[in-house]
Protein backbone atom coordinates (compact mmCIF):
# COMPACT_ATOMS: atom_id res chain seq x y z
CA UNK A 1 0.00 0.00 0.00
CA UNK A 2 1.24 3.49 -0.82
CA UNK A 3 -0.01 7.05 -0.74
CA UNK A 4 -1.54 8.57 -3.88
CA UNK A 5 1.06 11.34 -4.14
CA UNK A 6 3.83 13.21 -2.35
CA UNK A 7 1.34 15.56 -0.69
CA UNK A 8 -0.11 12.61 1.22
CA UNK A 9 3.16 11.09 2.45
CA UNK A 10 4.21 12.23 5.96
CA UNK A 11 7.69 10.76 5.52
CA UNK A 12 8.43 13.48 2.95
CA UNK A 13 7.69 16.38 5.31
CA UNK A 14 10.72 18.48 6.27
CA UNK A 15 9.05 20.71 8.89
CA UNK A 16 6.19 20.61 11.37
CA UNK A 17 4.23 22.98 9.16
CA UNK A 18 4.63 20.73 6.12
CA UNK A 19 3.52 17.79 8.22
CA UNK A 20 0.46 19.68 9.44
CA UNK A 21 -0.40 20.74 5.88
CA UNK A 22 -0.09 17.16 4.59
CA UNK A 23 -2.46 15.90 7.26
CA UNK A 24 -4.98 18.64 6.46
CA UNK A 25 -4.91 17.69 2.79
CA UNK A 26 -5.20 14.00 3.63
CA UNK A 27 -8.29 14.34 5.82
CA UNK A 28 -9.99 16.73 3.42
CA UNK A 29 -9.53 14.25 0.58
CA UNK A 30 -11.40 11.75 2.73
CA UNK A 31 -14.23 14.28 3.22
CA UNK A 32 -13.32 14.97 6.83
CA UNK A 33 -12.83 18.39 8.41
CA UNK A 34 -10.06 18.18 11.01
CA UNK A 35 -7.18 16.04 12.20
CA UNK A 36 -5.37 15.89 15.52
CA UNK A 37 -2.25 14.07 16.66
CA UNK A 38 -1.35 13.80 20.32
CA UNK A 39 1.99 12.36 21.41
CA UNK A 40 1.01 10.57 24.60
CA UNK A 41 4.35 8.95 25.40
CA UNK A 42 7.77 10.14 24.16
CA UNK A 43 10.55 7.73 23.17
CA UNK A 44 12.45 6.24 26.07
CA UNK A 45 15.00 8.75 27.33
CA UNK A 46 13.25 11.77 25.81
CA UNK A 47 11.68 14.52 27.90
CA UNK A 48 9.00 16.78 26.46
CA UNK A 49 8.51 20.35 27.68
CA UNK A 50 4.74 19.99 27.41
CA UNK A 51 1.95 18.34 25.45
CA UNK A 52 2.65 17.71 21.78
CA UNK A 53 -0.63 18.39 20.02
CA UNK A 54 -0.42 18.86 16.27
CA UNK A 55 -3.75 19.70 14.68
CA UNK A 56 -5.75 21.96 12.43
CA UNK A 57 -8.54 22.32 14.99
CA UNK A 58 -9.50 25.94 15.74
CA UNK A 59 -6.74 27.53 17.82
CA UNK A 60 -9.17 28.39 20.61
CA UNK A 61 -10.09 24.73 21.03
CA UNK A 62 -6.46 23.59 20.93
CA UNK A 63 -5.52 26.10 23.63
CA UNK A 64 -8.47 25.10 25.80
CA UNK A 65 -7.66 21.41 25.38
CA UNK A 66 -4.06 21.96 26.46
CA UNK A 67 -4.63 24.42 29.28
CA UNK A 68 -7.41 22.37 30.88
CA UNK A 69 -5.51 19.08 30.43
CA UNK A 70 -8.43 17.48 28.63
CA UNK A 71 -6.31 14.57 27.43
CA UNK A 72 -6.81 13.04 30.89
CA UNK A 73 -10.60 13.07 30.47
CA UNK A 74 -10.98 12.65 26.71
CA UNK A 75 -12.60 9.24 26.07
CA UNK A 76 -10.93 9.09 22.66
CA UNK A 77 -7.55 9.11 24.40
CA UNK A 78 -8.77 6.53 26.92
CA UNK A 79 -9.84 4.13 24.17
CA UNK A 80 -6.51 4.57 22.37
CA UNK A 81 -4.73 2.89 25.29
CA UNK A 82 -6.48 -0.40 24.49
CA UNK A 83 -4.01 -2.55 22.49
CA UNK A 84 -6.89 -4.52 20.98
CA UNK A 85 -8.40 -1.43 19.34
CA UNK A 86 -6.34 -0.56 16.23
CA UNK A 87 -9.08 1.64 14.73
CA UNK A 88 -12.26 2.98 16.27
CA UNK A 89 -15.06 5.43 15.67
CA UNK A 90 -16.09 8.01 18.24
CA UNK A 91 -18.91 10.50 18.82
CA UNK A 92 -21.73 8.32 17.50
CA UNK A 93 -25.02 7.74 19.30
CA UNK A 94 -24.38 5.98 22.61
CA UNK A 95 -20.62 6.58 22.52
CA UNK A 96 -20.59 8.55 25.77
CA UNK A 97 -22.90 6.18 27.67
CA UNK A 98 -20.10 4.33 29.51
CA UNK A 99 -18.15 7.51 30.25
CA UNK A 100 -18.43 9.95 33.13
CA UNK A 101 -19.19 13.62 33.59
CA UNK A 102 -15.69 14.85 32.71
CA UNK A 103 -15.68 13.00 29.39
CA UNK A 104 -19.09 14.39 28.55
CA UNK A 105 -17.86 17.90 29.29
CA UNK A 106 -14.95 17.49 26.84
CA UNK A 107 -17.33 16.37 24.09
CA UNK A 108 -19.88 19.06 24.90
CA UNK A 109 -17.25 21.76 24.52
CA UNK A 110 -15.77 20.17 21.39
CA UNK A 111 -19.22 20.36 19.82
CA UNK A 112 -19.04 24.16 20.16
CA UNK A 113 -16.33 23.96 17.48
CA UNK A 114 -18.25 21.50 15.30
CA UNK A 115 -16.05 18.57 16.34
CA UNK A 116 -18.79 15.96 16.46
CA UNK A 117 -17.74 12.52 15.22
CA UNK A 118 -14.59 10.90 13.99
CA UNK A 119 -12.18 8.02 14.05
CA UNK A 120 -9.10 7.30 16.13
CA UNK A 121 -5.92 5.33 15.45
CA UNK A 122 -3.45 4.49 18.24
CA UNK A 123 0.16 4.88 17.07
CA UNK A 124 3.49 3.65 18.38
CA UNK A 125 7.21 3.75 17.72
CA UNK A 126 10.14 1.39 18.25
CA UNK A 127 11.47 3.33 21.27
CA UNK A 128 8.41 2.92 23.45
CA UNK A 129 6.68 6.04 22.17
CA UNK A 130 2.94 6.15 21.71
CA UNK A 131 0.38 8.53 20.30
CA UNK A 132 -3.08 9.01 18.88
CA UNK A 133 -4.10 10.20 15.42
CA UNK A 134 -7.73 11.20 14.92
CA UNK A 135 -9.92 12.66 12.20
CA UNK A 136 -13.26 14.39 12.70
CA UNK A 137 -16.31 15.64 10.85
CA UNK A 138 -18.78 18.42 11.62
CA UNK A 139 -21.90 16.41 10.80
CA UNK A 140 -23.34 13.44 12.63
CA UNK A 141 -24.35 10.05 11.41
CA UNK A 142 -22.11 9.15 8.48
CA UNK A 143 -18.48 8.88 9.61
CA UNK A 144 -18.43 5.09 9.28
CA UNK A 145 -19.90 5.28 5.77
CA UNK A 146 -17.21 7.76 4.76
CA UNK A 147 -14.25 5.81 6.05
CA UNK A 148 -15.17 2.13 6.24
CA UNK A 149 -13.13 1.20 3.15
CA UNK A 150 -10.29 3.59 4.04
CA UNK A 151 -9.24 2.05 7.36
CA UNK A 152 -5.95 0.56 6.17
CA UNK A 153 -4.91 3.76 4.40
CA UNK A 154 -5.70 5.83 7.49
CA UNK A 155 -3.73 3.48 9.74
CA UNK A 156 -0.72 3.64 7.43
CA UNK A 157 -0.91 7.43 7.31
CA UNK A 158 -1.20 7.59 11.10
CA UNK A 159 1.86 5.37 11.58
CA UNK A 160 4.00 7.44 9.22
CA UNK A 161 2.68 10.67 10.74
CA UNK A 162 3.69 9.46 14.20
CA UNK A 163 7.19 8.65 13.00
CA UNK A 164 7.59 12.09 11.41
CA UNK A 165 6.17 13.93 14.43
CA UNK A 166 8.56 12.14 16.78
CA UNK A 167 11.47 12.97 14.47
CA UNK A 168 10.69 16.68 14.61
CA UNK A 169 9.92 16.66 18.34
CA UNK A 170 12.50 14.34 19.84
CA UNK A 171 15.21 13.93 17.25
CA UNK A 172 13.59 10.98 15.56
CA UNK A 173 13.84 7.26 15.25
CA UNK A 174 16.84 5.65 13.59
CA UNK A 175 16.52 6.00 9.83
CA UNK A 176 17.95 2.54 9.18
CA UNK A 177 15.57 -0.01 7.72
CA UNK A 178 14.33 -2.27 10.55
CA UNK A 179 15.70 -5.79 10.47
CA UNK A 180 13.11 -8.54 10.53
CA UNK A 181 13.87 -12.22 11.02
CA UNK A 182 12.71 -14.74 8.40
CA UNK A 183 10.01 -15.92 10.79
CA UNK A 184 8.77 -12.39 11.37
CA UNK A 185 8.58 -11.82 7.63
CA UNK A 186 6.74 -15.10 7.22
CA UNK A 187 4.03 -14.38 9.78
CA UNK A 188 3.60 -10.86 8.41
CA UNK A 189 3.26 -12.23 4.88
CA UNK A 190 0.54 -14.67 5.87
CA UNK A 191 -1.23 -11.95 7.84
CA UNK A 192 -1.07 -9.74 4.76
CA UNK A 193 -2.81 -12.53 2.85
CA UNK A 194 -5.71 -12.25 5.27
CA UNK A 195 -4.96 -15.28 7.43
CA UNK A 196 -5.79 -15.19 11.13
CA UNK A 197 -3.12 -16.08 13.66
CA UNK A 198 -4.68 -19.53 14.00
CA UNK A 199 -4.70 -20.11 10.23
CA UNK A 200 -1.14 -18.82 9.86
CA UNK A 201 -0.05 -21.16 12.65
CA UNK A 202 -1.57 -24.15 10.83
CA UNK A 203 0.06 -23.10 7.56
CA UNK A 204 3.52 -22.59 9.07
CA UNK A 205 3.39 -25.47 11.54
CA UNK A 206 3.86 -23.54 14.78
CA UNK A 207 1.54 -22.58 17.64
CA UNK A 208 -0.85 -19.65 17.54
CA UNK A 209 0.95 -18.10 20.50
CA UNK A 210 4.22 -18.30 18.55
CA UNK A 211 2.63 -16.51 15.60
CA UNK A 212 1.36 -13.76 17.89
CA UNK A 213 4.77 -13.54 19.56
CA UNK A 214 6.56 -12.99 16.24
CA UNK A 215 3.89 -10.54 15.08
CA UNK A 216 4.40 -8.56 18.28
CA UNK A 217 8.17 -8.47 17.82
CA UNK A 218 7.80 -7.41 14.20
CA UNK A 219 5.36 -4.65 15.15
CA UNK A 220 7.78 -3.25 17.74
CA UNK A 221 10.68 -3.30 15.29
CA UNK A 222 8.60 -1.55 12.66
CA UNK A 223 7.23 1.01 15.09
CA UNK A 224 3.66 -0.18 14.66
CA UNK A 225 0.88 -0.10 17.23
CA UNK A 226 -0.66 -3.38 16.02
CA UNK A 227 -0.34 -6.11 13.42
CA UNK A 228 -2.44 -4.25 10.85
CA UNK A 229 -0.09 -1.28 10.92
CA UNK A 230 2.88 -3.65 10.94
CA UNK A 231 1.73 -5.33 7.73
CA UNK A 232 1.09 -1.99 6.02
CA UNK A 233 4.50 -0.63 7.02
CA UNK A 234 6.30 -3.83 6.03
CA UNK A 235 4.70 -3.76 2.57
CA UNK A 236 5.40 -0.05 2.15
CA UNK A 237 9.07 -0.54 3.03
CA UNK A 238 9.48 -3.58 0.81
CA UNK A 239 10.14 -5.98 3.67
CA UNK A 240 7.54 -8.52 2.60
Amino acid sequence: MSFPDRLSDPSRASTFEELRAMASVFVQRLSCDYFAFLLLRPPTGSVLPGDVLLSDYPEEWQERYRSRHYKYYDPVVTISHNPDTPFFYWGHRGFLDPHGKAARLVFHEAAEFQILEGCGVPTAGPAGDGGLFSMSVSQRGHIDELLEDKKELIQLFAAEFHRAAVKFTCGGHPSDMPQLTPRQREVLSWTAEGLSSEAAADRIGISTSAVNYHLGLAARRLGAANKIQAVALAIRRGLI
